[in-house]
């Protein structure tokens, strides 16, 4: 694609965040995260693992999103993702699950919808 800019690295390296803000080159309307850890098949340990991923990438949207912006991260059901929704609640005007009709109904697999990010200011992780 002509001037795309392409990243690859570890998203939890402590250097990616910052890198990935510099190649933006300015706040983005969107922040969305289809990142998963490798399943295991112990449905808590993938639940976590993967939450884990979702929370850098929210706290990552916290820092970078211009107000009014959108953040949507995949995630699995488990039941660990309370402090992850409070959060997105303080900081965006709505909040929902969202599983898109592709997904299998057996599937774990969702996603967070959080739009209009409310500004700087306010919390994160």
């Amino acid at each position: 694609v002509p001037g795309a800019v392409i990243l690859q690295m570890d998203f939890l390296d402590p250097d990616a965040p910052q890198k990935l803000a510099e190649a933006l080159g300015g706040q983005p309307d969107v922040v969305l995260s289809d990142m998963a850890a490798p399943t295991t098949g112990h449905r808590r340990t993938d639940h976590l693992r993967t939450m884990h991923l979702c929370e850098v990438a929210a706290d990552f949207a916290l820092h970078v999103l211009k107000p009014g912006g959108h953040f949507l991260a995949k995630t699995f059901q488990g039941g660990a993702e309370n402090e992850l929704l409070s959060l997105l609640k303080q900081n965006f005007r709505s909040v929902h699950h969202v599983k898109p009709p592709a997904s299998r109904d057996e599937s774990v697999e969702l996603y967070l919808l959080a739009k209009e990010f409310k500004g700087p200011g306010t919390s994160s992780f």
